[in-house]
């Protein structure tokens, strides 16, 4: 069973929802584990969370251009600090989004091969640029964190949570230094 957040935004004086749910991997294979690690066995995901925050936004097109961005923490790299979100396709594309796109949804499904205890959290945030897709200045709208931890070989997914604009702003430095070609403004936009 998912836990489930809703998150109430509102954009250019149009209202908007982000629908959050975090539930256990049920079925690696069927979300393209076989993609990701061809030949190693899809069920080493099994139980870990399953992330997606879905957008309700009455705009259109240009209007309703979003993206997402996360950043990680977790015990197994440096649980002090947050890193960008390694995906792997873009590690060559100076861009702060993992998805883009008109209403896109966020997805993430994390694992590990071991079971060892660690804790992994992630901060996700729902951003657009002024002009839809011209500008590279990014403008926060909402964000939520969610995560899980493994203790003695038990997975424990944690319950998504909303995150605030001072959350944001503590992430501004590392969203900086990774891309100096973007301007990042501070606060929640509306």
């Amino acid at each position: 069973m998912a836990d489930d957040l809703d998150i109430a935004f509102s954009l250019r004086d149009l209202d908007g929802r982000i629908t959050v749910s975090v539930s256990p991997n049920t079925d690696p294979a069927a979300l393209g584990y076989g993609l990701l690690w061809p030949g190693q066995p899809a069920g080493a995901a099994s139980g870990f969370p399953v992330c997606r925050a879905r957008l309700s936004y009455p705009a259109d097109g240009y209007a309703a251009v979003f993206g997402w961005t996360q950043m990680v923490r977790s015990t197994d790299m440096d649980p002090e600090r947050f890193e960008m979100d390694p995906v792997a396709l873009y590690r060559d594309v100076p861009t702060p989004f993992a998805w883009f796109g008109v209403r896109p949804e966020h997805f993430d499904a994390p694992s590990r091969y071991s079971r060892h205890d660690m804790r992994w959290e992630a901060h996700a945030f729902l951003c657009v640029s002024p002009d839809a897709v011209i500008t590279p200045r990014v403008r926060a709208i909402a964000g939520f964190a969610w995560g899980f931890g493994i203790a003695a070989a038990t997975i424990t997914i944690h319950r998504p949570r909303p995150l605030t604009a001072a959350d944001w702003d503590s992430h501004l430095p590392l969203l900086r230094d990774h891309y100096p070609r973007w301007a990042f403004d501070e606060g929640f936009t509306r």
